[in-house]
């Protein structure tokens, strides 16, 4: 399968403590993004969506999605997973309190790569519920202790996941698969829970083949659009940080990403969220705008609100850095 990249138009020149107080946080909104819409076409997932119950759901929360943190909730009603833990525990406890979402139905911490930004928070937060698991391939968990200052006990929680192999939790399914970062053994995620199919590819320069096959059978997905070329040129980065951004195991940019999405849309995908977009090189509105503008091109009008989303419109939405999102019903 081809690979995409970004290079097309330029030269080859990148724990406070769970006991204390927690902080304010005001009461989450439950957005259900679960309209019926007719595909066409045979599609595997495409199966009477307005007789499903929302218990049948997939749900999905970020609480930040940037290099200042990264990690999200992806569950059902009975089984859940947190995917990455870059994000302040506090943070994490809350927002699902929030929304509802009792924490004793998580089964681990999934993570993508060992940077900081998707690790640091870790062992806070299994320390304090020990019935999680950490699942990541040997490698990773050899890069996170040898790059960070976390406890040596967090090998105590360790459940080894390997590429392209499927791991279950009750109707909870994960298949880990190649993608191209400067991280330690990087990993993206397809994850299946009744005829949904939500795919997270995070810190990749390129669209890795793997990652492209499990992308073109997403419901829902989650794509790095890391950032706009024109301001990391413009930027105040030195030269080898803009080499380093700009390589195949660096990130993606908006044009891109915009570009994959479409080629790569199908009337099964009906959710778009664009993530880990930088603070310095990118805005929100910028990245929309170049995905958007797109998908037009191919015919594609997408919806960027979750309100009154027309039939057969696919959604789509930047992930924001800092703050926890409403509770979203796939």
């Amino acid at each position: 399968m081809a690979k995409y990249n970004r290079r097309s138009s330029r030269p080859m020149l990148d724990l406070p403590s769970l006991f204390d107080s927690p902080q304010d946080a005001s009461p989450s909104i439950e957005i259900d993004l679960s309209a019926p819409r007719p595909r066409d076409g045979a599609d595997e997932f495409a199966v009477a969506d307005e007789y499903r119950s929302p218990l049948r759901r997939l749900r999905f929360i970020s609480f930040g999605s940037g290099s200042s943190g990264n990690c999200s909730y992806v569950g059902t009603q009975d089984t859940g997973l947190i995917i990455d833990a870059g994000v302040d525990n506090h943070r994490v406890v809350d927002g699902l309190r929030d929304a509802g979402i009792d924490i004793e139905t998580i089964r681990g911490i999934v993570l993508t790569h060992d940077h900081a930004d998707h690790v640091r928070y870790a062992y806070a937060i299994l320390r304090h519920h020990k019935h999680m698991k950490l699942y990541c391939t040997m490698r990773t968990l050899e890069g996170i202790l040898r790059r960070h200052n976390l406890s040596r006990r967090i090998r105590d929680y360790h459940s080894p996941i390997f590429k392209e192999q499927e791991y279950k939790w009750d109707d909870l399914s994960l298949i880990p698969f190649e993608t191209s970062h400067d991280g330690t053994d990087n990993v993206g995620f397809c994850i299946r829970f009744d005829n949904t199919c939500f795919v997270l590819a995070t810190d990749t320069g390129i669209i890795t083949p793997r990652a492209e096959f499990y992308l073109r059978q997403a419901t829902t997905m989650v794509i790095e659009s890391n950032y706009d070329d024109i301001m990391l040129e413009n930027g105040s980065y030195p030269m080898y940080l803009k080499t380093r951004i700009r390589s195949d195991k660096g990130h993606m940019d908006n044009a891109a990403t915009a570009r994959f999405l479409a080629q790569a849309y199908s009337p099964s995908l009906t959710h778009i969220f664009l993530c880990h977009l930088s603070e310095d090189n990118n805005t929100p509105e910028t990245a929309l705008a170049t995905s958007m503008n797109s998908l037009r091109t191919v015919g594609i009008n997408p919806a960027a609100s979750p309100a009154n989303i027309p039939a057969g419109t696919v959604w789509i939405s930047a992930l924001p850095r800092h703050e926890v999102t409403d509770l979203y019903i796939l």
